[in-house]
């Protein structure tokens, strides 16, 4: 599971308890993935993460497994007597199958990046996303994330990484400066990101589309949606 590239955790019968006590406000990397048929008693596995949580000092927060579509729907009185708020989210699942037609922009420089360099926290800061920070820095250590950074006039504006597990490749994450939006820096991105992956012989490549607009650009990169999962989210409120 992809927070393992960038999250400590620990694994419980029913599920996968992330965190990062260093990063309390990323949720990506502060949650319990929790696993339908490994939940003997769901009262008692809900405790379990609110205590471990607790202990640490972040809020529980709880993430549906991507292999029960639809669970927390079903759970949710359980969930809210347990002092979560939940809801559901639909996630469109693509996956790459035709050509790349995605025509880079030649104003951008994209490079492959092998370790952190503190340039890019203006990315983060002008995004207004600094609790990836630390997300992404952890993610350059695990020797499977692939990582590239954009360019314009030598100035960091952009960057997107995946992770790479045999021949299957993740779409973690995309994230371009506000300032320098409009100019075709996630689309000159994704064109590298894609082409690299076909030249390394990747079979599977995926991704979960945030929006219409990413959408749109995996679409032009050859990724095509295959189906839409109900994806479950819950926070604790009490």
């Amino acid at each position: 599971m992809f927070p393992k590239s960038f999250a400590d955790y620990e694994e419980r019968p029913y599920g996968i308890l992330f965190y990062n006590t260093t990063n309390k406000a990323s949720y990506d990397s502060n949650h319990a993935v929790i696993f339908r048929d490994r939940i003997d008693d769901l009262s008692k596995t809900l405790k379990d993460v609110i205590a471990f949580y607790a202990e640490k000092e972040i809020r529980p927060t709880i993430y549906q497994s991507t292999l029960d579509s639809g669970y927390f729907g079903e759970i949710k009185k359980e969930l809210a007597l347990a002092g979560f708020d939940s809801w559901m989210e639909e996630q469109r699942f693509m996956v790459l199958m035709e050509e790349n037609t995605i025509a880079p922009n030649e104003n951008l420089v994209v490079r492959k990046i092998e370790k952190w360099d503190d340039s890019f926290v203006q990315i983060f800061m002008e995004a207004e996303e600094p609790w990836e920070i630390e997300v992404v820095r952890r993610a350059l250590c695990n020797p499977d994330t692939a990582f590239w950074v954009v360019y314009f006039d030598e100035k960091p504006i952009g960057f997107l990484y995946c992770l790479v597990d045999g021949n299957i490749c993740r779409g973690n994450y995309v994230l371009v400066s506000k300032q320098h939006r409009n100019v075709g820096a996630g689309r000159t991105l994704t064109y590298h990101y894609v082409r690299w992956c076909k030249e390394q012989g990747i079979r599977t490549v995926f991704h979960w589309p945030d929006g219409e607009h990413p959408e749109k650009i995996y679409y032009d990169a050859g990724f095509r949606y295959v189906e839409t999962i109900s994806a479950g989210r819950a926070v604790y409120i009490e």
